[in-house]
């Protein structure tokens, strides 16, 4: 069960894309394509290589219709517009 506020990603596993945790994402398919859940725009994931697990997603390209990123998000969802299909 996820936690409320556990980040989450979609990952490409055998061309169809499936919402996991970013911690199973990073432990299960480091290499594969990973997308966020809101915009579909390519993530990153971000630590987690220390004994202490603190993965965290981060957009390849930031842009101001995602609102997992409040730091930039300008208060209208949008489609990033690099979106991975």
């Amino acid at each position: 069960m996820v936690k409320p506020g556990t980040p989450t990603c979609e990952v490409s596993v055998e061309g169809a894309w499936v919402a996991m945790t970013v911690d199973e994402a990073q432990a299960r398919h480091r290499d594969a394509l990973k997308r966020c859940p809101a915009c579909f725009g390519r993530l990153m994931i971000q630590g987690g290589y220390t004994a202490v697990r603190r993965a965290s997603p981060s957009h390849f390209r930031v842009h101001d219709g995602c609102p997992l990123i409040p730091r930039h998000y300008k208060g209208a969802p949008s489609r990033h517009p690099a979106a991975i299909s």
